[in-house]
């Protein structure tokens, strides 16, 4: 496995976590509010939520990057492997 599809896979793992939750919490609050059930409720939806935001990430993820610089007209932020050292 290469360094940047390992990359690829941490970012999505991570960037899917926090926004799934913080999506998640927000729904659960606005449906049960500061109670009781809210982890229980909250974490039930997160459990299947997760898993779909991370395969969505981890799929489109670097065509949606690629368009968004392309319509900024920025350069590609994609790392560049150094050279190895051939001696």
């Amino acid at each position: 496995m290469s360094r940047f599809f390992f990359a690829h896979l941490v970012f999505s793992a991570v960037t899917s976590a926090l926004m799934s939750s913080l999506v998640c919490g927000v729904a659960t609050f606005r449906m049960v509010g500061l109670s009781g059930a809210f982890m229980h409720v909250w974490s039930g939806a997160w459990l299947y939520a997760w898993p779909v935001a991370f395969i969505v990430l981890l799929s489109i993820g670097p065509f949606v990057r690629k368009s968004v610089y392309r319509s900024c007209k920025c350069p590609m932020a994609v790392p560049v492997e150094p050279e190895k050292d051939t001696r």
